[in-house]
């Protein structure tokens, strides 16, 4: 059936108030609905640019940290996986702290247009290296961040280590302000 919309979502007209319900399994008459970041993502192409510049930066980073690290383990002769990864996460953890640190960007999110903004306060050495715990196990917890953080309610933006920290990943060249002189006329 055309329109049919069978699932966990079903759209219902309440007709004697003319605004349009989305109803979830258990949900009484007055409870708010509250969406994630997987309930948005498939329709705002905002988001999903956003994610894609993440995604995108984070591979480029790979390369900036990870080329250098294996080629420098395979000339020294090592040749346990094991190694390689635990080399390389605490590269990619001090490379991504002490960038995002200093210049509030990696050569990644620099490329993508992307900088890590403190939602309050400044960005601390602290905070960017909490914030990049997950990269120490680069091949697994930023993707298991990411999902944490699409499925909680708030800031379909924040990886579940951002919503923690108070810290976000924002457009670069959307934080600048130019600031321009009027001159008064005589």
């Amino acid at each position: 059936m055309m329109g049919d919309l069978s699932g966990p979502f079903v759209n219902a007209v309440d007709r004697h108030r003319g605004y349009l319900l989305i109803r979830r399994p258990g949900m009484r008459a007055r409870d708010a609905l509250m969406v994630n970041g997987f309930d948005i993502i498939g329709q705002n192409r905002t988001l999903q640019i956003h994610w894609g510049k993440r995604i995108a930066g984070f591979l480029v980073d790979c390369i900036v940290v990870l080329a250098p690290v294996w080629m420098l383990l395979f000339f020294l002769g090592e040749r346990r996986v094991a190694s390689y990864g635990v080399v390389s996460g605490i590269g990619f953890f001090a490379y991504s702290t002490v960038s995002e640190r200093l210049w509030r960007k990696t050569v990644g999110k620099a490329l993508a247009g992307l900088e890590v903004r403190p939602v309050a306060g400044a960005m601390t050495l602290g905070k960017a290296a909490v914030r990049n715990v997950p990269k120490l196990f680069w091949f697994l917890f930023p993707l298991l961040d990411t999902i944490a953080g699409l499925l909680v309610e708030g800031d379909p933006r924040q990886r579940f280590s951002d919503r923690i920290l108070g810290t976000t990943v924002a457009q670069s060249s959307l934080v600048h302000v130019r600031l321009h002189r009027i001159e008064s006329p005589q």
